[in-house]
């Protein structure tokens, strides 16, 4: 069964009772802005989440995929670009009256059918995000001595300035 949903809250009504039933979710939610501390990042497009939800009678396990855009900012050259953000996940969802010592520090507990699972989503996007953001792997970053960007414009700045400390090395010679 696949039930289709505008925000990020479903019902695990249909499968609670049901040992081995599973159901479908199709989700979709705009998110707002959000800073990481050393930048601050937005949604390009709306959040698409997919999720199965399986009841084993212990607990729900949920597979689930994530699939977005960010406007992001090149750690190398400063420009702004669009970053895709497709990600699979697991969880555990138990209710709290079911939940065992091991479940309480790791599952997302519930306590009514309805679940509001935006912060659980959030998290695994967070989870997902590059440590730094690279436009792409060919990206030559900024000039350090004048400061233009070495993909846009060729830079001959660096190449006479040889710091005097390693001017021997320039000498030397490879015998291979």
């Amino acid at each position: 069964m696949c039930i289709g949903v505008v925000n990020l809250k479903v019902n695990v009504a249909e499968v609670r009772y049901s040992e081995g039933e599973s159901v479908h979710f199709e989700l979709m939610e705009d998110f707002s802005s959000f800073d990481l501390g050393t930048e601050a990042l937005s949604f390009h497009a709306p959040v698409h989440v997919q999720l199965q939800v399986n009841n084993t009678n212990k607990a729900m396990l949920v597979y689930g995929n994530i699939q977005t855009e960010l406007k992001a900012t090149c750690g190398r050259c400063l420009e702004t670009y669009v970053y895709p953000l497709s990600l699979s996940f697991q969880d555990e969802w138990v209710f709290r009256a079911q939940a065992t010592e091991d479940l309480l520090e790791s599952a997302l507990l519930l306590d009514k059918d309805e679940v509001d699972i935006k912060e659980r989503i959030f998290e695994q996007i967070v989870l997902a995000l590059p440590m730094k953001f690279i436009c792409s792997a060919e990206c030559q970053g900024l000039c350090p001595t004048c400061g233009a960007n070495r993909n846009l414009t060729p830079c001959h700045c660096g190449e006479d300035n040889l710091n005097p400390r390693f001017a021997a090395l320039g000498k030397w010679q490879s015998n291979d």
